[in-house]
């Protein structure tokens, strides 16, 4: 091979790498974004009551405080990130229930999300 030619081909090469892991930057973490203490602010009817706390670990644990008619309810739960979205599965009794949550926007201190029959939850982390 001339040396040119496998100049040629390194420099192909490195912009590829360069270029799939500028990309791979570009798509948020939300994994590690979401994890912490989320207070529900504004909610569609049908979703969490408003001022609920969503609390996710770096285990994949999921706690919902629930505050309804001056009574605090505790659900606990799992969850895991798949690309933009989250399957949150919490046990009622001997009953599991899964739901499929797609983050919509994750900046800082706001997250917004979309369930899926579309209805809307924003949060705030605490």
């Amino acid at each position: 091979m001339h040396m040119t030619t496998l100049r040629w081909l390194t420099a192909g090469v490195l912009i590829c790498f360069v270029g799939a892991a500028l990309r791979a930057e570009e798509k948020p973490n939300y994994a590690k974004l979401l994890v912490g203490k989320w207070e529900a602010t504004k909610v569609d009817e049908g979703t969490l009551p408003k001022g609920s706390i969503v609390e996710f670990t770096k285990d994949g644990k999921l706690k919902v405080t629930v505050k309804q008619e001056g009574q605090e309810m505790t659900i606990d739960g799992t969850y895991k990130v798949e690309g933009s979205k989250f399957t949150v599965t919490v046990k009622f009794g001997d009953e599991e229930h899964s739901n499929t949550i797609t983050i919509t926007k994750l900046e800082g201190k706001v997250m917004s999300t979309k369930d899926k029959d579309g209805k809307l939850a924003e949060f705030e982390r605490k």
